[in-house]
C-alpha cells in the first residue's frame, strides 16, 4: 500500500509506466494490471501514473525475474487479467493507429489548424504567448518555446533530430530540449548563438537529458557541411523577412512614432544584424530566391516523409504602393519548387497580444495583420 511518504519522493524515484516495463522486460498491461493491484507502488502526478522506485518495488523486480525463471522449468496458472479485456484491446488499438507516441485523440486535439489564444475548446493551444524572459529580449522577433514543442510533438517522435536552419536565441532547440528530442542549429549572428547556448546550458543545468545538441555559428547555406543527409525528422523555424524590419523600423520612427503601434501594442522591431550575409538584409525578391535554395538543402537533410515548419507572417508596403505581400504564399511556392510538398497551413492567431487599430484612415481602409502563418511541408517518401 502507498503510505503518506510519497509526497516526499523525487522524481529520480519514479518512473512511467513505459520505463517500468522497459526495464522489466514485461508489457505495459501487465505493469498497469500490478499497479491496479497495488502490488506496485505508485503516485498519480498530472494525471499520469508514476511508479515509485523503492523497496517495494526492488522486491517487486526480485519477483517479476523469480516467476519469470519458473515459467521456464513448470506451468504455472492463466494469469487473472485485473483490468478488463475491452480496455486492454482499447490501449493496444491506440498504441497501434498512434503517431509520435500520442494517441489519434491526443493528435487530434493539437492539429487544429487555427491557434486561438483564448479558445477554451482547444486548451493545448491555449497561453502560447508569455512575458519574454532575459533571453528572448534580446532578439527582435521571437516565437514563444510553447509553439515549437506542439509542433514537435505533432511531427516527430522521441529521439529524432529537430533543426532550425535560423536558429535565432535557440526557441527550437530549448524546446526540442523540453521533449527529449536531438536538436541542431545554425545562427549567423554571434551574439544571437552565444545566447542560444547560454539558455540552453542553464536549461540543460536544471533538466539534463541524454540527448544531443548542436548549435552552430555559421550561415545557413553551409547546412550540408554541419548535417549529414536524411537526418533531419523536422524542421521548425522562422527566416529573417527579407528587408521587412528595416522598413518597419524607418515606418516607427516616422510614422507611428506616436501610435498605438509602437505604445499600446508594446510592439518593438529590430534587425537582425547589418551583416551582407543576413536574409534580413535582401530585397523581397532576392530574398525568395535564397530561400529556394535553403529549402533545397533542408530537403536533402531531412528523412524522407519528414516535415519543415515555417513561422512567417504577412506585409504590407504600402509606401511602394503594395498594400499586401503574401509571404506564406509565395514561401510556399518555392517550397513547392524546391522539391516539398506543401503539406499544411495553420494560423497563429495573435489577436489575444494587440489591440486593433484604425489603419490607413482617412483615405484607405486596411485590415489589422494579427495572425501568423505555420507553412508545413512534407518530404514525401
Amino acid at each position: 500500500m502507498i503510505t503518506k511518504k510519497k509526497k516526499q519522493i523525487s522524481n529520480d524515484e519514479l518512473l512511467t509506466v513505459k520505463e517500468a516495463s522497459e526495464l522489466l522486460k514485461v508489457s505495459e498491461i501487465t505493469i498497469k494490471r500490478y499497479v491496479a493491484k497495488e502490488v506496485i507502488p505508485s503516485v498519480k502526478i498530472g494525471g499520469a501514473r508514476r511508479i515509485i522506485r523503492n523497496d517495494v518495488w526492488d522486491t517487486f523486480v526480485e519477483k517479476i525475474n523469480f516467476e519469470r525463471q519458473e515459467k521456464s522449468t513448470i506451468i504455472t496458472e492463466p494469469e487473472v487479467n485485473y483490468v478488463p479485456s475491452r480496455e486492454i484491446e482499447k490501449e493496444e488499438k491506440k498504441s497501434k493507429l498512434g503517431f509520435n507516441n500520442l494517441t489519434p485523440s491526443e493528435w487530434a486535439l493539437l492539429s487544429k489548424n487555427v491557434i486561438n489564444e483564448n479558445d477554451i475548446f482547444n486548451p493545448v493551444w491555449n497561453d502560447l504567448s508569455s512575458p519574454r524572459n532575459k533571453y528572448q529580449l534580446e532578439h527582435g522577433a521571437v516565437y514563444p518555446v510553447k509553439l515549437a514543442e506542439r509542433l514537435i510533438k505533432m511531427y516527430s517522435a522521441t529521439n529524432d533530430t529537430v533543426f532550425d536552419p535560423f536558429l535565432g536565441i535557440g526557441s527550437t532547440i530549448i524546446a526540442a530540449q523540453s521533449q527529449n528530442r536531438h536538436s541542431v542549429g545554425i545562427e549567423l549572428n554571434p551574439r544571437f548563438s552565444e545566447i542560444a547556448q547560454q539558455w540552453l546550458d542553464d536549461v540543460q543545468g536544471l533538466f539534463k537529458n541524454d540527448k544531443v545538441y548542436k548549435i552552430f555559428n555559421d550561415d545557413c547555406r553551409n547546412m550540408l557541411t554541419h548535417i549529414r543527409k536524411d537526418k533531419i525528422q523536422l524542421t521548425v523555424t522562422s527566416p529573417p523577412y527579407a528587408d521587412f524590419i528595416h522598413k518597419s523600423v524607418k515606418d516607427r520612427s516616422t510614422t507611428h512614432k506616436t501610435s498605438v503601434i509602437t505604445y499600446e501594442n508594446n510592439s518593438t522591431v529590430k534587425p537582425y544584424s547589418d551583416h551582407k550575409q543576413d536574409f534580413g538584409n535582401l530585397p523581397y525578391n532576392d530574398f525568395l530566391l535564397e530561400i529556394k535554395n535553403i529549402l533545397k538543402d533542408n530537403f536533402e537533410v531531412t528523412k524522407p516523409g519528414g516535415y519543415s515548419c515555417w513561422v512567417v507572417k504577412d506585409y504590407r508596403d504600402t509606401k511602394n504602393k503594395i498594400p499586401y505581400i503574401p509571404f506564406h504564399s509565395d514561401l510556399a511556392n518555392v517550397g513547392q519548387d524546391a522539391g516539398w510538398l506543401y503539406h499544411d497551413l495553420l494560423i497563429w492567431d495573435q489577436t489575444g497580444q494587440r489591440r486593433l487599430v484604425l489603419l490607413g484612415y482617412p483615405s484607405i481602409f486596411y485590415v489589422n495583420q494579427n495572425c501568423s502563418f505555420i507553412v508545413v511541408f512534407r518530404k514525401s517518401k
